[in-house]
């Protein structure tokens, strides 16, 4: 029989403890703190495999109240710099210029070169 005698020792000479690197009960603490990563593991805890599963809802909330404490840390915020439109080469808008502007020069320039 597996039935633990008033001592809390089986009647094959194991004790059903936690802290036993062997026991069953201690493999179960692994899994359930496995399972919940969002607990205080010192706190899941117990005799029994019932009494570890009751520990888990303390451990719970007693690490999310440590987490509610802590300020999280706020990064900063780059600031959005303005992005120039993207123009691809060779589609620059045409330049208008002014002709009463223009050097005598350029103008007698222009005038040959549109004659012929």
């Amino acid at each position: 029989m597996n039935d633990l005698d008033e001592t809390g020792r089986r009647e094959d000479g194991e004790t059903g403890r936690t802290d036993d690197p062997g026991s069953d009960v201690t493999a179960v603490r692994q899994l359930v703190l496995l399972a919940h990563p969002d607990t205080v593991p010192e706190l899941v805890a117990g005799e029994t495999v019932a009494a570890l599963l009751a520990s888990v809802e303390p451990a719970r909330a007693a690490y999310q109240r440590v987490m509610d404490s802590v300020p999280v840390p706020v990064a900063p915020v780059a600031p959005v710099l303005p992005v120039a439109p993207a123009v691809p080469a060779g589609a620059a808008p045409p330049l208008v210029v002014d002709p009463d502007r223009l050097p005598p020069g350029e103008k007698i320039r222009r005038g040959l070169a549109a004659r012929g």
